[in-house]
């Protein structure tokens, strides 16, 4: 935060607060250890004084004012920075809120007849190579769901709608407006997988081995009596095999035609927001989008369902939160066509279910893949995960000196567990 001064927050402020000067501004820690893993985030308290006067220019006042905002900036430790991949990260957001967002929304705006605009992004005052400003969401009363608890049912309704919401205006534009919507992905200043692309094999390959050792432990543990244990681990390591894993999930993030979106890319706990009215959610926010990818939407569905429930809240939910998400798609499509368009003619809503069927059936691999990594962050304790805000550095490569969460305890087993018998009772392992 070196770069942050007085001057520098109140140019941040001056279209939105043109009557505040900023007097004096205190940051700290935005976010816990463990709840954070690609950049190092802030919240900035803001305060001063706001100018009031009269329209005929008569009667000025001042009175106290304050606010904050949230800083997101590189890891300080160059091996924490290289190691996950921060600087390709926040390119990716960057192009997201400079770039994707803006021509998402310019897009929506065309079209009169959609009732409730999709606003669900927060604002952001500044996007660039190594830091990204935000709205302060807490401070008007947003509140991030527990990362060990997951999600309630009504929240994963609200995500479902968002997300199809959201997933619509990049399916609209693919389809009204082709020409200026694949401009939004191309290399230079668009947003590209960053992750799972076949040069990033080698630089994995020990991550996700040692990721892959800790999850088939667990769920050995947790089988050592189960009559079908040698089964459940045979499926489980076959697909955690080093020479198939990785292309696997390159496989599954390749885009996927006709339904192809803009994805979130990230849809765990710690990246909604919630608000609430007399103890009913009232708005939600996605926040966070280093990692949006142009991909099956099934791959945000897979990572809500997966990552976010509990399998039995899946066994009774699953089918009626993917119908519900279908049909909210489906009919913000409507919203911004006509009966020429393509989601009247071929892609009618019974037919985007049971394509959204089978892609969630094979994005449920990929789930798992992310689980390998997601379950031990999402369960392990705050002490357990990696410091983004310490500056010591290490001798070692940095994809050899960072290692993945390793955590075992109880909550943890038995959600890797679960998650390999869903997959291998329902054949998708």
């Amino acid at each position: 935060m070196a770069e942050v001064n007085l001057e520098f927050l109140q140019d941040l402020i001056k279209d939105e607060e043109p009557d505040v000067i900023i007097n004096y501004f205190e940051g700290a820690p935005g976010s816990k250890r463990g709840d954070n893993y690609t950049s190092m985030v802030y919240r900035i308290t803001l305060k001063g004084t706001r100018r009031h006067t009269d329209p005929d220019g008569s009667n000025a006042t001042q009175e106290p004012w304050e606010s904050s905002i949230i800083y997101k900036c590189l890891p300080e430790s160059i091996h924490l920075r290289d190691a996950f991949k921060s600087d390709v990260l926040f390119c990716n957001e960057v192009a997201f809120y400079n770039k994707i967002w803006p021509a998402l929304t310019s897009f929506q705006n065309q079209w009169e007849g959609l009732k409730t605009p999709f606003k669900s992004i927060p604002k952001c005052y500044l996007a660039q190579s190594d830091t990204v400003v935000l709205k302060d969401l807490k401070r008007l009363g947003f509140v991030m769901p527990d990362r060990r608890k997951g999600l309630s049912i009504e929240q994963a309704y609200f995500v479902m709608k968002h997300l199809a919401h959201f997933h619509s205006l990049s399916l609209a534009m693919k389809c009204h407006n082709p020409e200026d919507f694949y401009e939004l992905l191309n290399v230079k200043d668009g947003i590209s997988e960053v992750f799972f692309v076949a040069e990033n094999e080698d630089y994995y390959k020990n991550y996700y081995k040692e990721a892959a050792l800790n999850a088939i432990s667990m769920v050995e543990t947790e089988l050592q009596h189960h009559p079908k244990k040698d089964v459940y681990l045979e499926k489980f390591r076959r697909f955690c095999c080093e020479d198939t894993f990785f292309q696997t999930m390159v496989d599954l993030v390749t885009p996927k035609e006709p339904l192809a979106v803009i994805c979130h890319g990230d849809c765990w706990t710690n990246n909604f927001l919630f608000r609430y009215v007399d103890g009913d959610i009232a708005e939600m926010y996605l926040v966070d989008f280093q990692l949006a990818r142009y991909a099956s939407p099934a791959l945000d569905l897979a990572y809500v369902t997966y990552m976010c429930l509990e399998k039995p809240q899946r066994d009774e939910h699953l089918s009626s939160l993917l119908e519900y998400y279908a049909d909210e798609l489906h009919k913000r499509l409507m919203e911004m066509g006509d009966e020429d368009s393509v989601f009247y003619t071929s892609l009618t809503r019974d037919v985007m279910y049971e394509m959204l069927q089978e892609e969630l059936k094979r994005c449920s691999r990929f789930a798992l893949g992310i689980a390998l990594d997601m379950y031990p962050i999402m369960m392990c304790d705050s002490n357990e995960a990696p410091n983004l805000y310490e500056t010591k550095e290490s001798d070692s490569p940095a994809h050899e000196c960072t290692k993945p969460v390793w955590t075992s305890n109880e909550a943890c087993r038995r959600k890797m567990t679960d998650l390999v018998v869903e997959l291998v009772d329902a054949g998708l392992l």
